[in-house]
């Protein structure tokens, strides 16, 4: 960015402005750029029905097989979508409990995780579709019990 100042006698003279005006000027144009090319990555994935269930049934401390199936907007199954499960107590302060989901059947998913404690849980779902669309979905699991002794 240059400033204009009165003509000395030999014709206009331009005045560079300081290098952390550049720099400023730098960072903005770089700043724009990235947000552009975030706008124009994958959409995010349209209207996707998940139907979901647990094993055991209902849910205790211990392992846990999550079953997640995925229908597009048509009824027909979300095939080649990479998935991974967060599972996080409700309540503040506990590490969550972290899984990679696998296709096991054209758009049915099994993800084996471990609640490490009774109370309630959420899972949050997340990944893309094999377009690059993002996907998130989340799973309330209330009351996970002590198992039966």
């Amino acid at each position: 960015m240059f400033l204009r100042v009165a003509p000395p006698a030999g014709g206009p003279r331009l005045i560079d402005r300081p290098a952390s005006f550049r720099r400023t000027r730098q960072l903005l144009l770089a700043a724009a750029a990235l947000l552009a090319a975030a706008a124009c990555g994958p959409a995010p994935a349209r209207s996707l029905a998940f139907e979901w269930s647990l094993t055991p049934s209902p849910p205790i401390v211990g392992d846990a097989v999550l079953t997640l199936r995925i229908r597009d907007e048509n009824g027909r199954p979300v095939e080649g979508a990479t998935l991974r499960v967060e599972g996080h107590m409700s309540h503040p302060g506990m590490a969550p409990v972290i899984a990679e989901a696998a296709e096991r059947t054209p758009g049915v998913y099994e993800a084996a995780l471990t609640f490490t404690m009774r109370g309630d849980w959420i899972l949050l779902v997340t990944g893309s579709l094999a377009s690059g669309a993002p996907v998130e979905h989340r799973i309330d699991v209330p009351g996970v019990q002590p198992p039966a002794e």
